[in-house]
């Protein structure tokens, strides 16, 4: 018998699946508290590289705290930044909680890794300078770079070790709703050579990976293609996601594609709107396969307009391979993305 975990891993595998698959539904997913990084839940935190973070009710995601820079200078990297201790992190104790529920017969499972390595850049040093540093300082750069790839695959190296996913979904955003942030010829140069080792060290723990940008990324699709990933997402919108599938969905796993500013996570969007918007994203992007049907959702309401839609949609192809779903989840569940969107 089919499982959602096969019919999901298909279209990871640039197949064409029974049925149009979805983390929200196919997915366990965790933010791996083994992590020393980035923020414990509301309020300030101080994490292993010395950065402070704010979370608040109601804000859409952590941010460095307001006036914080904890590297001035990326020339002094090694004498001012200690590259932290993964190892010491509690990696058993927090597995076997983060992955408790995990359903690992019937869903793919996969962990997600914040600020990967323009990310954690940028969080030490300030976004404007960092983009400075890639022009006035590129040798510091990539010498902090590399180091900093080496702390990366340790991490999944452990993550497999204790967490055992089927995925890891690496972060590391390079567009605004434009541009990208920075050249290709520069990325190509400085962030590529430490990425590919980082895809590698991710498929010889023998999961799959999946890389997170947000905004335009369309000119470095053809590179992540030679890096070797296996997915991208949140392909948004100003990236024509129909276009770009249609033409590379042999070789990458495109996961998204929805119009998520202008209508599903826009402040006061409506139900049927956004049911309007995943029927449309839906029968236009599930033909041909190698596509998970997964809006980043900050408003976790978004969850039961999307699985309205796909238990509709899905219904008639599930039927024809004999595959009986679980009852459909009336209440919206708050994922990774969405625990934070409680209003003050």
């Amino acid at each position: 018998m089919m499982t959602a975990r096969e019919n999901i891993l298909m279209a990871y595998h640039h197949e064409e699946p029974y049925w149009v698959p979805s983390q929200y539904l196919d997915q366990n997913t965790c933010l791996y508290t083994a992590t020393q990084e980035g923020v414990k839940g509301f309020g300030r935190f101080v994490d292993c590289f010395g950065i402070s973070w704010d979370y608040r009710p109601g804000d859409e995601g952590p941010m460095v705290t307001k006036g914080t820079r904890r590297l001035e200078d990326i020339e002094d990297w090694r004498e001012t930044l200690p590259m932290p201790d993964c190892e010491s992190w509690p990696w058993e104790e927090s597995a076997a909680k983060d992955t408790a529920g995990w359903d690992r017969k019937n869903k793919i499972s996969s962990v997600i890794m914040i600020n990967g390595l323009f990310e954690q850049l940028h969080s030490l040093t300030g976004f404007e300078d960092a983009l400075c540093f890639l022009l006035t300082a590129e040798d510091a750069v990539c010498d902090f770079l590399d180091a900093l790839a080496d702390f990366r695959i340790r991490q999944i190296q452990l993550i497999a070790k204790y967490y055992r996913p089927d995925k890891i979904q690496f972060h590391d955003d390079y567009g605004e709703a434009r541009n990208t942030f920075m050249s290709v010829e520069t990325w190509r140069r400085i962030f590529k050579p430490r990425l590919k080792r980082i895809v590698e060290a991710v498929h010889g723990e023998g999961m799959l990976y999946e890389h997170h940008s947000c905004g335009y990324v369309a000119p470095l699709i053809e590179e992540f293609i030679d890096l070797g990933a296996d997915a991208l997402n949140p392909l948004q919108i100003q990236n024509d996601p129909f276009a770009l599938k249609k033409k590379y969905r042999k070789e990458l796993c495109f996961v998204g594609g929805f119009d998520n500013q202008g209508i599903l996570d826009r402040p006061g969007a409506t139900y049927e709107e956004r049911v309007k918007e995943i029927r449309f994203r839906v029968e236009l992007m599930a033909p041909g396969g190698s596509w998970v049907a997964h809006p980043t959702m900050v408003d976790p309401m978004i969850g039961k307009a999307l699985v309205d839609v796909l238990y509709e949609y899905n219904e008639p192809l599930m039927k024809k391979v004999g595959y009986l779903p679980l009852p459909k989840p009336e209440i919206p569940v708050k994922n990774v993305y969405s625990k934070g969107y409680e209003k003050e």
